[in-house]
């Protein structure tokens, strides 16, 4: 009996501390949410609500739909990089395209409405879910997450050539809150990303348990998905549909720059750094959707540097976060659909069949 009650213990232990982790997640999240919620009442009410609603009106749709074009024909672009990631990591099993797009749209689609990016593990287990089925192996999944590794390298990649762009254009010496809203939570990522290694390493020599192997695990699949930088080909075939998706995407905000008209004040320049500064807010999110804090990036960007009005660059930020909602819709919704019909066909994995 005391045998049962010591083993129970530790179960009961971890039950807890998981449940304590997890309210204090919660709270942390509300409080993120609830000063994200005033703080965009408040500056609302400070530029005035019916000046930000004349100017989203303002905007006109023809290039508003060129926008979502590009946007939509820049989510194509990136599957097409990730495709031949896939092709390198799993050499002799034929990716299709159609698939990795589904997967890619419902990515998108799902980070883009719901919290926590819950998007990127879900396009993972998509696309491990038809390899497996093309060619059932062992550890499918932890190579899928490899190769988005690759993928976050060349986004790096894009989002220095990024903001070089932006720097470059328009820099006059004062660094200002842009360059504070960039350079830390990057200078946070290229620490993590050194740091990672090393800390790895310290758990593998000291806990050689199930959590060391998990981890020698995890490194063999993110090893495998750095195979397409060892081949010429599909490395080029992914730098330049992951840097032409990006470019796309610059287009795309400066397609919507043109539609409020502030294309004739700003150039290209301006729409990198609307890009740079949306994407490096997003890196945590706080609120669903990224809401808010969205907007306050596109004010950074335009209001912060440029002579672009506080009304403008908020009525800005509602449309282009509007485009990116659509496009996910557009292309993620009737994927959502295809791969749900054609889950049923197939075998499910160990894991879901309880």
């Amino acid at each position: 009996m005391r045998g049962g009650e010591a083993d129970r213990a530790p179960a009961t232990a971890r039950r807890t501390g998981r449940a304590g982790s997890w309210r204090l997640r919660r709270l942390l999240t509300g409080a993120a949410l609830v000063a994200a919620t005033a703080g965009a009442i408040l500056a609302v009410r400070q530029i005035g609500a019916a000046r930000i609603v004349s100017a989203v009106l303002s905007a006109d749709p023809k290039l508003v739909l060129v926008g979502l074009s590009l946007m939509c024909l820049a989510m194509a672009t990136r599957a097409f990089a990730w495709r031949a990631i896939l092709a390198a990591t799993f050499p002799g099993v034929r990716i299709a395209l159609p698939p990795v797009l589904r997967a890619t749209s419902i990515g998108v689609l799902l980070s883009a409405t719901m919290p926590a990016r819950v998007g990127e593990p879900a396009r993972a287990m998509i696309v491990a879910r038809n390899v497996n089925a093309a060619c059932p192996r062992a550890g499918v999944l932890s190579r899928v997450l490899g190769t988005m590794v690759s993928q976050t390298i060349l986004n790096v990649v894009a989002l220095l050539g990024l903001g070089v762009l932006t720097f470059s254009t328009y820099f006059d010496g004062r660094f200002g809150p842009l360059t504070a809203a960039i350079v830390l939570p990057l200078a946070i990522f290229a620490v993590a990303l050194l740091t990672a290694p090393l800390v790895v390493g310290m758990l593998s020599r000291r806990r050689p348990g199930s959590l060391a192997e998990r981890i020698e695990a995890a490194l063999a699949g993110v090893r495998a998905g750095l195979a397409v930088f060892r081949s010429p080909r599909p490395a080029l075939e992914a730098a330049t549909g992951q840097l032409g998706a990006w470019a796309l995407q610059c287009l795309s905000c400066y397609a919507l720059l043109a539609a409020f008209g502030l294309d004739r004040r700003v150039g290209l320049g301006a729409a990198a750094a609307v890009l740079l500064a949306v994407n490096v807010s997003a890196v945590v999110p706080v609120t669903p959707s990224n809401l808010g804090v969205f907007q306050a990036a596109c004010v950074v960007a335009l209001s912060g540097v440029h002579a672009i009005r506080p009304a403008e660059a908020v009525a800005y930020g509602i449309v282009l976060q509007a485009v990116e909602i659509a496009s996910a819709v557009a292309m993620g919704g009737p994927a959502l659909l295809r791969e749900g019909l054609a889950r049923r066909e197939l075998p499910r994995p160990p894991c879901e069949q309880r």
